[in-house]
């Protein structure tokens, strides 16, 4: 008996009961008409039924989408937290593998990315079936596979198969789809910033129908994200190679070093430093002399490499640093210092048919805890004596250093008192409308006879005769009064030990607050090497920007561990180191750091600035990188006053 007539039935009988509880006094045609609405009642009864029955399963198909979409969505904020949390690409890779593979739904999950014409696989997850194996290629060349993954590279665009038992193909993306039963693939190009693909995520599934709209669209979404987190890796890593490495020739370099002996135990230093380098420089010009640094650079490395527990670092200009492990020990330290001296002065680098001669003097310091300091101390008193190596020890110059440390102390003390620490102030244009958009105090020191003395000379004293915090108070209070009524943003400088001052912390809140300028203050953050208490630091900067401040980073780019401070320090802008900017139009290293730090700011929704912008040439370079703003003697130079208001 199907629904249909149970229903009729039932609903027959129900108005027969009603028609023979009606009373005798009706007639037959009464009946007659009850029984015609029983019929009608009838059918809208089954026409409801099977309405109730449609809509039960539109629900339960409804629930299983949800289902798997929200299985989907809780793979994705996984992948993507893994994506914050893990610095290393290959780990990062192999974890967004692994947890797609991990879906009910799918199986084999991989990621390649492209290297020369070839996409290299980085990671997958389980299930490969032994085809696949790390940094195995695949080509992309026109003639090559017709493999989705390759499809979805080379076209730019998702490519997706289903029903995969009807593939002959022995291709290994078949070949695993019939070994595990998959019923369909999808391949998500991994695009760059510049729109162009530099990689691609394949992924199986077990539905032979395929992958849903919605479904694309959330993998789609997904694939945007991993792209983000890789290209930021490759950014870095590139951009930590080239922080590292001295572009003339290509030793670790002054940032490589502080690295090393922030993690290492050593027991001494040496600075090795060039004899008369400018004149070189000067007789057969730059780019000899870059040359002759190079080759030596070169000599020196093959006679450390010969040398157990020795590193060779290449320092400024025509300076090169020896690091001896801890298990080295002085004597024989010494003793290959003569060795190298001797041996500098019996060799000779020939150069574009010039015999260049060069000879050396050494500072040495066997393990105090100022090693690079001390060791330029010794080479400097080598220079003095006229000797040609010099060892640290702690008397050495120390006279000297009191007597100057006195002198400075009466100078900064007297200069505090009559007000003779003054601002300086370096417009900040932006590079697209040549506008002034901002300020940089400088602090000064005016002597009684008007000399303008420079902070080089007497900032870092200040900080040993603890003076400093009230220069950065007198600063605070100029400033403010002098841009009260300025609509224009003005920075100023805080070193890390201004950061870590409560009691400075508390004054410079009670002076914005008084003068309303909390709005109009940016600080800029001096030694960011130096910071190690990020909790403090991070403190103070949600502090000032709770009451509208701003922060930048200055020297952005003199050393990597910068980029921890970009990702653990809200901050607002990068102020591009000068050392960079003012190698820009000769140094193609310097192009590629800039470049990298320009694109990676402006990922992270940061505003860069390139200081010491001298010439025309510079600025060119500026703008083709793309820097949002310049500051330098091209545009403005320090003046004692603000030009516009």
């Amino acid at each position: 008996m199907t629904i249909h007539r149970f229903i009729l039935l039932f609903a027959t009988i129900f108005m027969l009961l009603i028609v023979g509880m009606v009373s005798a006094y009706y007639r037959f045609y009464t009946i007659e008409i009850f029984l015609g609405i029983a019929g009608g009642v009838g059918v809208l009864l089954v026409a409801m039924f099977q309405d109730m029955w449609h809509q039960s399963q539109k629900l339960h198909e409804a629930l299983d989408i949800s289902h798997d979409l929200d299985e989907i969505l809780r793979t994705i904020l996984d992948i993507n937290q893994s994506l914050l949390s893990i610095e290393d690409s290959d780990v990062s890779i192999q974890a967004c593998c692994n947890r797609l593979s991990q879906h009910s739904g799918y199986g084999l999950c991989w990621i390649a990315l492209k290297t020369e014409e070839e996409l290299s696989i980085r990671g997958y997850s389980d299930g490969s079936c032994g085809v696949l194996h790390p940094a195995m290629k695949i080509s992309v060349d026109e003639s090559a596979s017709f493999a989705p993954s390759v499809l979805a590279y080379r076209d730019n665009t998702i490519v997706m198969l289903d029903h995969l038992e009807v593939q002959e193909s022995l291709a290994a993306w078949s070949f695993i789809a019939k070994e595990r039963g998959y019923g369909a693939i999808i391949a998500l190009p991994l695009i760059a910033r510049n729109n162009s693909p530099f990689g691609v995520l394949t992924l199986y599934s077990r539905n032979s129908e395929g992958f849903a709209p919605k479904e694309i669209e959330m993998l789609q979404e997904l694939s945007s994200d991993i792209s983000f987190a890789l290209y930021s890796h490759t950014q870095r890593a590139e951009l930590i190679h080239h922080l590292g490495i001295d572009s003339v020739s290509g030793l670790p370099n002054r940032v490589s070093l502080i690295d090393y002996l922030s993690l290492h135990q050593v027991s001494a230093l040496a600075i090795l430093n060039i004899d008369r380098f400018s004149d070189i420089n000067d007789v057969y010009g730059v780019a000899i002399g870059d040359q002759v640094l190079a080759g030596y650079g070169y000599w020196l490395s093959k006679k450390v490499e010969k040398t157990v527990g020795v590193l060779l670092y290449k320092l400024g200009s025509d300076e090169y640093a020896l690091v001896f492990d801890k298990h080295s020990n002085v004597e024989d330290a010494l003793a290959f210092l003569e060795y190298l001296i001797d041996k500098t002065e019996e060799a000779s680098f020939v150069i574009e048919g010039i015999e260049v001669v060069i000879s050396i003097t050494v500072g040495f310091d066997p393990n105090s805890e100022k090693l690079i300091e001390n060791a330029t101390r010794a080479l400097k008193q080598a220079r003095i004596e006229r000797i040609k190596l010099s060892v640290y020890t702690p008397l050495l110059g120390a006279k000297k250093e009191q007597a100057n440390n006195i002198e400075w102390y009466k100078e900064i003390k007297e200069a505090l008192e009559e007000e003779r620490i003054v601002p300086y102030f370096q417009p900040i244009v932006d590079n697209k409308t040549h506008k002034i958009i901002k300020y940089e105090a400088l602090i000064r020191l005016i002597k009684r006879d008007g000399t303008v003395i420079l902070p080089y000379y007497f900032l870092d004293i200040s900080k040993k005769i603890r003076l400093y915090p009230r220069l950065t108070k007198a600063m605070i209070d100029k400033v403010v009064e002098r841009f009260e009524k300025c609509l224009i943003p003005v920075s100023i400088n805080l070193s890390s030990e201004d950061l870590l001052n409560r009691e400075l912390a508390d004054y410079i809140e009670e002076q914005l607050v008084r003068y309303n300028m909390q709005g109009r203050i940016i600080f800029e953050i001096l030694e960011s090497e130096g910071i190690s208490n990020y909790t403090e630091v991070s403190t103070f900067i949600e502090r000032f920007k709770a009451i509208g401040c701003s922060f930048a980073i200055d020297d952005f780019g003199s050393g990597y561990s910068n980029f921890e401070h970009l990702l653990r320090l809200n901050i607002d802008t990068l102020k591009i180191d000068g050392s960079l900017i003012r190698n820009l139009p000769s140094d193609q290293n310097a192009q590629i750091i800039v470049r990298h730090i320009c694109d990676f700011a402006h990922e992270m929704g940061i505003s860069t600035i390139a200081e010491f912008v001298a010439d025309e040439a510079i600025y060119s370079k500026v703008l083709e990188l793309g820097i949002d703003a310049s500051q330098g003697y091209y545009f403005y130079e320090p003046l004692p006053e603000a030009l516009a208001e």
